[in-house]
């Protein structure tokens, strides 16, 4: 009667270890893939503050160099603008496309080393944040398939981890047809 006791309290003990074991390696991987996005968000964050400085200061040679009086930073000079990494990279493109078109416009007057050496600096940047976003959107999805799976999804939901969205801003779960933006 001892020995059937002793055999079952080890086989609940075994059992309890085994399901700890899982349970931490399934949180395990889901906050593995939480790093992962926090890290990318990181680096894009990174990379649109430097591309903002770098647009900042392609604006002032523009005006310094043309007779052009460009004001495309008006927006962002308040103290309390809060925005979103993806809003702030949609708008920091739309500058960069601005001043793609004024510097075919305006070649001679641009075509300094500081504007070229900025020009280069903003490719470099722009390479940056695209892979970057890549990395956020590929663990994002990762982290997406792991908390919608059984049993991860109820791990998920006991430390209220919640879908992620893609760095687009897309929700693919909403009914939302018509949410494409350019």
């Amino acid at each position: 009667m001892m020995d059937t006791a002793i055999v079952v309290i080890l086989v609940l003990v075994a059992l309890m270890a085994a399901f700890i074991a899982f349970y931490i390696a399934m949180f395990n991987g889901i906050q593995k893939n939480l790093i992962r996005i926090q890290e990318a968000e990181s680096q894009i964050d990174e990379a649109l503050r430097k591309k903002f400085d770098i647009l900042r200061s392609m604006e002032n040679i523009i005006n310094e160099e043309t007779d052009l009086e460009q004001k495309n930073f008006v927006e962002f000079d308040s103290e309390e603008i809060r925005m979103s990494n993806f809003d702030m990279d949609r708008k920091l493109s739309k500058v960069s496309e601005t001043f793609r078109k004024i510097k075919s416009d305006y070649e001679d007057e641009l075509d300094t080393e500081t504007f070229r050496h900025l020009a280069v600096d903003l490719k470099i940047i722009n390479e940056k944040n695209e892979a970057a976003k890549a990395y956020y959107n590929k663990f994002t999805t990762s982290l997406n398939m792991i908390i919608k799976k059984f049993p991860s999804n109820l791990i998920a939901r006991i430390h209220g981890i919640e879908p992620h969205l893609y760095f687009d801003n897309k929700n693919m779960n909403d009914d939302d047809i018509f949410d494409f933006k350019i």
